[in-house]
């Protein structure tokens, strides 16, 4: 049966109605902008350890990290706006001498060890969540 008006084969479904091909480029984009996130996330706990080992008066803050190993110079204002607006890092303005300072929230270091960005409704640290989980299970 065919319409009236119309060619045979031309109402046909398209073959792939889905564009895997632009669902796999997004997914790469919020993959690396993860990936970007953690890194530099990482690169405070790092910052953090070394100047609690380093400082017997260390306060917890730290200069903004300028630097990261594969992460885009430029991509480094958007990663520290999403990561405070997320609640995963903080900061603070010290006056002008030293400016904005920085560290890591404890969400933060939950995501840092679960590496992940997805925020986690269970509000212990990760360690606790997952020896809970393992407690549970047995």
């Amino acid at each position: 049966m065919s319409v009236i008006g119309t060619k045979p084969g031309l109402l046909k479904a398209p073959e792939n109605p889905v564009d895997t091909d632009r669902m796999n480029a997004t997914e790469t984009t919020t993959t690396t902008f993860e990936q970007s996130c953690l890194a530099v996330l990482g690169c405070y706990a790092v910052r953090d350890a070394a100047a609690k080992a380093s400082q017997q008066d260390y306060a917890g803050w730290l200069d903004r990290v300028l630097d990261v190993p594969g992460v885009e110079t430029a991509s480094l204002t958007s990663i520290h706006g999403y990561l405070i607006a997320q609640g995963l890092i903080r900061f603070e303005f010290t006056g002008r001498s030293v400016g904005l300072q920085y560290q890591l929230s404890p969400q933060g270091r939950d995501c840092l060890a679960r590496q992940t960005l997805m925020i986690s409704d269970d509000h212990r640290p990760a360690d606790a969540a997952d020896a809970d989980a393992r407690s549970q299970a047995a």
